[in-house]
């Protein structure tokens, strides 16, 4: 039997933040939605209206096409965004010593960082 739309939308958000890395609350802070509200889209359990999904496809850098119908759970993940070939990184970080600052300023949200570094270009290098 095929598994009908909210579940296949539920297999492929799951299946898109994991290849990521990210946690159930990373993908709730980039979208701006809450964690529990995460974890019940990718259970199925809601019937999540379109504004949502949208929100959700940003955070996960993909357009709705690709999130409603274009990835089947066996699909290589997307490539990462292209970076600017004229530009290179601000700053190179390398990771461990990234994660002991963090850690002696408060860690509760490393792994939320580390997606914004990234994403502002920033390398960061184990």
């Amino acid at each position: 039997m095929k598994a009908n739309a909210r579940k296949r939308l539920a297999q492929r958000v799951r299946l898109m933040r994991t290849r990521r890395g990210w946690s159930q609350e990373v993908l709730a802070e980039l979208s701006g939605l809450n964690r529990s509200y995460i974890g019940a889209v990718e259970r199925a359990e809601h019937n999540i209206g379109l504004d949502n999904i949208e929100r959700i496809a940003a955070a996960l850098e993909t357009g709705l096409p690709e999130l409603l119908d274009g990835h089947p759970a066996n699909a290589a993940p997307p490539p990462p965004p292209p970076r600017r070939p004229d530009r290179s990184p601000a700053v190179i970080v390398h990771r461990r010593i990234f994660l002991e600052l963090l850690k002696q300023c408060g860690d509760t949200h490393r792994e939320l960082v580390l997606v914004y570094l990234e994403r502002c270009g920033v390398t960061v290098k184990d």
